[in-house]
């Protein structure tokens, strides 16, 4: 089957959404549409047209007649965007513990050991695709990447401080050793189990926020 190519618009998207989501475009920092028209080499109208897209995802706010600024991190969408994302994956976990086989075991170990090999190097946004690709697993071999998607797409907020988290000590460790023991669960064929450990893994970020608020006040909504 032909890939859909990307139009100029899709590509300046998913350059900014990118930017956006790994933290090296700040929350509350302006977007400047000249310096952006220069760095891309595009014109005015995908530009615009990518920072609309951007505006429906929460992750950029435009001003009429005085530009446009990266939307700071909205606690309120971020409960929202957890809220959806844990409910979905809890809502799929029975069914991926009955169908677990040794393949599904190996994706998962492969996400796992990558996770490792990013930690090791530093490289943090690694790391968090690897969780996702960890994740998504469960969603994949049920028949239900679509949910996945929709997570994905509506979850700028979140994803940016699930990045953000990263910075405090331990936390990345942490993540590891709760996907060992998820995947030990899938592995028995535990769906309770996994139920609870995957409830506590997608709650965690709760206890984290007082942290990641007082260390980064400039990057939240007041």
């Amino acid at each position: 089957m032909q890939m859909k190519r990307l139009t100029a618009s899709d590509q300046i998207y998913e350059i900014l959404r990118s930017q956006i989501l790994f933290l090296e475009l700040k929350p509350g920092g302006d977007l400047n549409m000249q310096k952006l028209l220069t760095q891309t080499g595009m014109s005015r109208s995908p530009l615009r047209d990518a920072l609309l897209r951007l505006q429906k995802d929460n992750l950029v706010e435009i001003f009429p007649q005085r530009g446009s600024r990266i939307s700071k991190i909205n606690l309120k969408q971020v409960e929202v965007e957890r809220f959806m994302r844990l409910t979905m994956e809890l809502a799929v976990v029975p069914s991926f513990a009955e169908i677990c086989a040794k393949e599904h075991l190996f994706k998962m170990r492969t996400a796992i050991e990558s996770q490792k090999i990013a930690l090791e190097n530093k490289d943090y946004a690694g790391f968090l695709n690897n969780d996702d690709s960890f994740h998504k697993i469960i969603f994949t071999e049920t028949g239900m990447e679509r949910l996945w998607n929709i997570s994905q797409n509506q979850s700028g907020n979140y994803r940016r401080i699930r990045f953000l988290s990263g910075n405090i000590p331990g936390v990345l460790n942490k993540i590891l050793d709760e996907h060992e023991m998820i995947m030990e669960a899938f592995s028995k064929k535990d769906g309770e189990k996994a139920l609870e450990l995957e409830k506590a893994h997608l709650t965690k970020l709760l206890t984290e926020l007082d942290i990641m608020t007082k260390k980064y006040p400039d990057y939240f909504e007041a």
